[in-house]
């Protein structure tokens, strides 16, 4: 190992001082080695996260730059760099894997600093089973060392993918999915920019996406999620008793009629109508419902429930359909499964969403504890947009799923994964619960702040890197990996692409068809 510099100044457990006259980066990994008293050989495994230079000749307070250029001139060789290295562990090796321990005391002042080699990196961050996948290489490493991150914390302990619009979201999403696909995982996806319907991800050549349509069954639906679907907000308490009341009494009212395969009777559009019938008579003391409302009944809610529900009719009626199965026992093992929200509203999305993220939370649960379920496989939930349905300040139905299977979804096999640009507009209890992020670039301070929050593994020097990252490179933390890293993220062969439209591509295209040109601005609009 080649040495690059000298421990300097008091030692601490977790943090050392060094100086050199060597090229070093931030984020580059060394080692440190010294001998104890003892006689015992120590090697301490560390990363460096700030560096400065200096010339001892070229005080700050100097005020001239004549002054500075002439001392620059016979002090050029007086540069040095002084830094600060943070200790990740001694190196425990025992020839087929390498253990960190952390030091229960300082490295010995004077330490030599060496130039970590790439043999012991690509120990210390490479595949220990195959539930380890590559997500990229070191950022901060001349040579290509990869780094493995495992699946299954991941699964286990949840993800969120943070960065703005631009900084290699969908590339990172991309090489997740295929190296989950490739272990023969399952994944559902929210899709609300419909960006995984034209994905081309594969497993042995064979298309491994599986498009969902996003047909509801009402019946499947709880009081409250049928309510959200219809647009009945959760503070209109009035709205939602009436329409609660009558959706339950019509229910009850099918059984007995044609017992519990009614839905074979009955169509769509019949079912809708009985409901609308069903909510007008709550007006009428004389009907059997009616006569079990106390006090006055407030037309207004009563109508603009039925506003909605014809409102339903007309808008949603492609996606309502009796009789479909839960969406649930659509998702198919070994694929990627997308639910297409592209066209729907934020209402409509969290209504379908929290059905989905409620039935996967009992379907797991009925796994592992019965052993017999519509859901009997792990899954892992991709959640696009993560600040629509898990909003920092808009109570939803899937934001309180979502906080539940972050909470319980470890012990049932449930994972989840959290996609935003807008870190900040993510409800930080939710955000809390991930226990591994993949950090890319994030410039806004209040994003910054937001997710440190958040995360008591990210420190303020990995923060400082935030702003200055490139597309494509992050930072690392939580259970998949050992230590926080930077990484340059692997180019995703079979991407997700984003929705971006090349804008003067198509202004070319109606430029060359366009047969006309205004000589005269003014004369054209006297001519209106």
């Amino acid at each position: 190992m080649k040495q690059i510099g000298i421990c300097i100044g008091a030692t601490r457990p977790n943090r050392v001082n060094f100086i050199t006259d060597e090229p070093v980066r931030v984020g580059q990994f060394v080692c440190l080695t010294y001998e104890e008293s003892s006689g015992e050989s120590k090697t301490v495994l560390g990363m460096i996260h700030r560096l400065e230079r200096s010339n001892p000749y070229l005080p700050d307070d100097i005020r001239a730059p004549e002054a500075a250029e002439s001392i620059k001139k016979f002090s050029i060789n007086e540069n040095y760099i002084r830094g600060e290295i943070s200790i990740l562990g001694e190196i425990l090796d025992n020839g087929d894997e390498v253990f960190l321990q952390m030091p229960r005391t300082p490295p010995l002042p004077a330490a030599e600093v060496l130039e970590a080699p790439p043999d012991l990196l690509k120990k210390v961050f490479g595949a220990k089973s195959e539930k380890f996948v590559r997500i990229g290489r070191l950022l901060s490493e001349k040579e290509d060392i990869p780094v493995y991150v495992d699946i299954e914390q991941i699964v286990l302990r949840h993800l969120a993918i943070l960065a703005v619009t631009g900084a290699g979201k969908s590339n990172t999403v991309s090489v997740l999915l295929k190296n989950i696909i490739n272990l023969g995982g399952t994944v559902a996806v929210f899709d609300f920019h419909g960006e995984y319907v034209k994905s081309k991800l594969t497993k042995n050549g064979k298309n491994a996406v599986n498009l969902i349509p996003p047909l509801i069954n009402p019946v499947m639906l709880k009081p409250k999620e049928f309510a959200s679907l219809i647009g009945i907000k959760q503070n209109a308490y009035v709205q939602f008793r009436y329409f609660r009341i009558a959706f339950e009494y019509l229910m009850e009212q099918l059984k007995e009629e044609r017992g519990d395969n009614w839905q074979n009777y009955i169509d769509t559009s019949e079912f809708l109508s009985r409901l609308k019938s069903t909510i007008e008579d709550i007006s009428d003391p004389e009907t059997e419902i009616g006569s079990k409302i106390k006090g006055k009944v407030r037309e207004e809610s009563l109508f603009e429930v039925l506003n909605k529900l014809e409102d339903l009719e007309l808008e949603l009626g492609h996606i309502i359909k009796l009789g479909v199965p839960p969406l649930i026992e659509k998702i198919k093992p070994g694929m990627v499964n997308v639910f297409d929200f592209s066209e729907l509203d934020e209402d409509v999305a969290d209504a379908i969403a929290s059905n989905i993220l409620r039935w996967s939370l009992e379907e797991r649960k009925k796994a592992v504890r019965k052993g017999s379920s519509k859901l009997p496989f792990p899954l892992l939930i991709v959640i696009e947009e993560a600040h629509i349905l898990a909003g920092e300040k808009r109570n939803t139905e899937s934001k309180y799923y979502i906080s539940r299977i972050a909470r319980e979804g470890r012990k049932f096999g449930l994972g989840l994964a959290v996609v935003t640009q807008r870190p900040k507009g993510l409800d930080k209890e939710i955000l809390s619960q991930m226990n591994n992020m993949i950090i890319l670039k994030l410039v806004e301070p209040e994003d910054q702040k937001h997710v440190q929050r958040a995360s008591e593994s990210l420190s303020q020097e990995l923060m400082d890197y935030l702003p200055g990252l490139n597309p494509g490179e992050g930072i690392i933390i939580g259970n998949m990996t050992r230590i926080p890293l930077l990484v340059k993220i692997d180019r995703a062969e079979e991407k997700i692409e984003g929705n971006d439209i090349n804008v003067v591509k198509e202004w070319k295209k109606f430029e060359k068809d366009r047969d006309y040109y205004i000589e005269d601005p003014l004369k054209e609009l006297e001519n209106l």
